[in-house]
């Protein structure tokens, strides 16, 4: 009983990490990404949330060449590592999408991974 008590006392006490709006189409926007990423330094949630963020983006990049490969697809040819930092990432977004108006309703993911596979060489 005291560990549950215990543990319902940490639940009250970490707050939310509230991000801003998907894009009309509910995928993660540009703007989400960028408020993450610049609330992660003081920020734990806002921190394990952009962590989950870039893992899970990682994760997909993998999936995609191995389901391609298994479907009977040419291998994807990279002629240099897959990597994801929080600076490339940064950067991609930045360039894909200068305009910060257009945030809101430009989806991120698909941007970081045409950064991902173009740095990597991958063709």
């Amino acid at each position: 009983m005291r560990t549950l008590s215990a543990l319902a006392l940490f639940a009250l006490s970490v707050a939310p990490v509230m991000a801003g709006p998907t894009t009309s189409e509910g995928r993660i926007s540009v703007a989400q990404v960028m408020e993450m990423m610049q609330r992660a330094p003081r920020d734990a949630g806002a921190r394990n949330t952009a962590l989950a963020y870039i893992a899970g983006v990682g994760e997909a990049a993998g999936f995609m060449i191995s389901h391609a490969t298994a479907k009977g697809a040419a291998p994807s040819k990279c002629t240099g590592k897959l990597s994801l930092s929080e600076d490339s990432l940064l950067a991609a977004l930045s360039a894909a999408a200068p305009d910060t108006a257009s945030w809101a309703e430009t989806p991120a993911t698909p941007i970081i991974l045409a950064d991902l596979f173009a740095r990597a060489g991958c063709s």
